[in-house]
């Protein structure tokens, strides 16, 4: 076999198993005690207010800790 022809396979390999891959990243969801976190998309009830989408994604600080020095 030319030199060009084992690039060739080698580079092809390559890309299919990226692609393979990557298919089953998308295809099969990782299992619940991977502890890799993913979301599912679903719509969202277009009637929450702005607070609930705030609460939703995350942006809430909460000061509830106790930060008196003793």
């Amino acid at each position: 076999m030319k030199r060009k022809n084992i690039i060739t396979i080698i580079v092809s390999v390559v890309i299919f198993v990226l692609a393979v891959a990557l298919l089953y990243r998308y295809l099969a969801p990782p299992t619940k005690d991977s502890n890799i976190k993913y979301t599912v998309p679903h719509p969202v009830n277009p009637n929450f207010n702005a607070d609930q989408l705030k609460v939703l994604n995350g942006d809430v600080v909460d000061y509830s800790q106790n930060i008196k020095p003793q």
